[in-house]
């Protein structure tokens, strides 16, 4: 299995609500990215360094406070795995 990055469920929202940012477009400008890729990490996109850099300076927070590290299946895995039984 593979492994990639994801946003914490729910963060930038709360965030929003505790820091009172009135929009998704101020938060973004804070992290210094544009609310289409704030909405698309928010949906599960893997985030940039540049991001999560971003997220970390903004709101004061550790990288673990922030993101996850989670496992995904790979396609290329799953295949040979699949190629092998046959």
């Amino acid at each position: 299995m593979a492994a990639t990055i994801r946003i914490k469920e729910g963060l930038l929202k709360r965030l929003r609500e505790s820091r009172h940012i009135p929009t998704e477009e101020v938060q973004a400008r804070m992290i210094g990215v544009d609310r289409v890729t704030l909405r698309r990490i928010d949906r599960g996109a893997t985030p940039s360094a540049a991001f999560m850099a971003g997220v970390v300076e903004a709101f004061g927070l550790g990288l673990g406070e922030a993101f996850d590290v989670v496992q995904v299946a790979s396609l290329t895995s799953e295949s040979s795995r699949e190629a092998v039984a046959s």
